[in-house]
């Protein structure tokens, strides 16, 4: 009589969920105190690169959206919890995954965590947080559909 099957340890996201997008980052001096721990407010600018880095990749250089359709992002809500130090020198993962997509906004999630090639690292900081779009008056508006239909998808470049 066969066994039980083998239960996997790796997590799988729902089917609805895109694939996480991965960027590697190295601690520099600049991003230590005395001690030679990452700075707890250098965890944001990490994260800052990963979102960037993400909506690069799914085509969506900020400039020149800003330019093109007078659309700005701007983090309306964040929520971060630091687990473990990041040191001097040591090589990390930004991991960004979008949560959820809402009309005007985008609530995402994200992890640093030690580099190990894939984004599953010792997890250090995790945030969530809300980007809401916004237009050149400062109100919000609608994500743009280019933007809505990309985010819907596996990011790319970098993604895990």
């Amino acid at each position: 009589m066969p066994g039980p099957a083998p239960v996997s340890s790796a997590p799988v996201p729902p089917a609805n969920v895109p694939p996480a997008h991965v960027l590697p980052v190295r601690v520099y001096y600049e991003d230590t105190d005395a001690g030679g721990i990452v700075y707890h407010a250098n965890y944001l600018r990490f994260m800052e690169r990963g979102r960037t880095e993400m909506l690069r990749g799914i085509g969506h250089d900020l400039a020149a959206q800003r330019q093109a359709q007078g659309v700005n992002w701007t983090v309306s809500r964040l929520a971060i919890r630091y687990l473990r130090p990041a040191r001097l020198d040591e090589a990390l993962e930004v991991v960004t995954q979008v949560a959820a997509l809402r009309g005007a906004s985008v609530d995402l999630v994200q992890q640093v965590r030690r580099a190990d090639g894939g984004g599953t690292g010792a997890l250090l900081s995790d945030a969530t947080l809300t980007l809401a779009c916004m237009g050149a008056d400062g109100r919000p508006v609608r994500l743009p559909a280019d933007v809505r239909a990309a985010l819907a998808v596996a990011p790319a470049g970098g993604g895990a």
